[in-house]
């Protein structure tokens, strides 16, 4: 699901920016992006949401673990892990 609004976000308007949606997994530690989109299910956006992370709010990733661990993400001053499966499903704008 994710991947099908990617894709439909990169055939559609460009932006002022060159930059396009890519998934949260693509940053490195240091970098901060925008959440544009959560991927499809309820269950799953419910549980994104009471961990603070919707549409609209800023990221940063602090730190990335070696042999696919997960990912230290600062969201508005909390630091949450995350497993690489589920920030697949988290499509940003790098800013």
């Amino acid at each position: 699901m994710v991947e099908k609004q990617l894709s439909d976000m990169k055939t559609g308007e460009k932006t002022n920016t060159d930059r396009g949606p890519v998934l949260l997994t693509t940053l490195l530690p240091g970098e901060r992006a925008k959440i544009v989109a959560l991927g499809a299910g309820s269950g799953r956006q419910r549980h994104f949401r009471t961990m603070g992370l919707k549409e609209g709010k800023i990221v940063e990733i602090r730190a990335t673990q070696p042999a696919r661990g997960p990912l230290v993400i600062d969201v508005e001053g909390t630091l949450i892990a995350i497993g690489r499966g589920m920030a697949r499903q988290i499509l940003i704008q790098k800013i």
